[in-house]
């Protein structure tokens, strides 16, 4: 069996001072966790995540966290939805 390919997460800074958390899978999929209040809860959200995908034998890698409108592949807007507050 092949070692399942790590995913990618990053916590985002949000331009109206919350939150987001993005996780890129191996095939390019992006999953989001939006608008948490604090930079403790986004750290939460990443360990969920860690928990769930080493369950599924899958490594989270956490990139650098970026500014809010900064790009990585995909537009931030479009991986954290563009609706509003």
């Amino acid at each position: 069996m092949d070692a399942a390919k790590p995913v990618r997460s990053r916590i985002v800074d949000m331009p109206d001072g919350r939150f987001a958390v993005m996780a890129v899978l191996a095939s390019g999929k992006v999953f989001r966790r939006k608008r948490l209040a604090t930079l403790a809860e986004a750290e939460d959200a990443v360990d969920c995540l860690r928990a769930v995908m080493a369950a599924c034998g899958a490594p989270v890698v956490v990139e650098a966290s970026i500014r809010g409108g900064a790009s990585v592949k995909v537009r931030v807007g479009q991986a954290l939805g563009s609706d509003g507050p």
